[in-house]
């Protein structure tokens, strides 16, 4: 059984909101782009963002809305955005914090195992390996289906190894490529690292009503931080992605520093 699904509950008014929002911007992508496909990609895309933004820090609704408004930027540039691989992402972050409240299965890890070599052989980069490797790793630690994330993890590594020294993918970004776009990029998602840790202090509830250990929301988290940092290494993200990466974790440290402000003003 699938468990890493999550539904869009519409009895919640920023559910709706969102959706709304989207298929807005879906509408406004058309006629920018002249294009239906572009369109509906630049308005899933605002939708994907929202959803990364509530994965990571779920206690904050408007965060997520900020982090949406932020990746507006794509409409002014709008050139290649992976869908699937956002999807991706939030599948592996679920896997590891158990936001759904359901124990992972194995068709569960099997999927993410499935759709991690689709993505890579599609897109000829062993990063996405390596980023599957890291959610096992998590999985491991916080000995959730521990067995099985070990056999997954050695799979993962037998494909990676296979794909360095038979199908000759890259391995990291060469270091003539750096400029100060990744230069901002990284530096952000290693703060993000920090973020997350006072983030993952709050009492955090899964979709059935129940408390999640914190060790499973921050791993989640530091999982979405070193997948960033780990696809920019590897060349794997697109300049659209990196935008949407960078709005969540923006939007998150807007959010979080402008509540630690008002208390304290509310204190004082």
């Amino acid at each position: 059984m699938f468990t890493l699904g999550r539904k869009v509950d519409f009895n919640y008014k920023t559910n709706k909101i969102i959706v709304i929002a989207a298929a807005i911007c879906g509408v406004i992508g058309w006629i920018a782009t002249g294009n239906v496909r572009s369109g509906l990609t630049l308005g899933f895309s605002v939708f994907l963002t929202w959803a990364l933004g509530r994965e990571l820090d779920p206690n904050h609704d408007y965060s997520a809305f900020i982090a949406s408004g932020l990746s507006l930027l794509n409409f002014v540039y709008y050139e290649n955005i992976q869908l699937l691989v956002i999807v991706w992402l939030l599948l592996l972050i679920r896997l590891v914090n158990g936001i759904t409240g359901k124990s992972p299965t194995i068709f569960d890890v099997v999927s993410a195992l499935g759709f991690t070599v689709f993505l890579s052989m599609d897109n000829a980069n062993s990063g996405y390996i390596v980023v599957f490797g890291l959610a096992m790793l998590c999985l491991i630690k916080l000995q959730v289906k521990p067995k099985l994330a070990l056999a997954a993890g050695v799979i993962g590594l037998g494909l990676f190894i296979g794909q360095l020294f038979f199908m000759n993918y890259p391995v990291v970004n060469p270091i003539l490529n750096i400029n100060g776009l990744r230069i901002f990029a990284s530096l952000l998602l290693v703060s993000s690292f920090m973020l997350f840790w006072f983030l993952s202090k709050a009492d955090i509830k899964d979709d059935l009503g129940h408390p999640v250990k914190r060790s499973r929301i921050l791993a989640g988290q530091m999982l979405f931080s070193g997948a960033g940092l780990i696809l920019l290494i590897f060349d794997a993200v697109s300049f659209n992605n990196l935008v949407i990466y960078l709005s969540v974790i923006l939007a998150s440290w807007i959010y979080f520093l402008s509540e630690q402000v008002f208390k304290r003003k509310r204190v004082s």
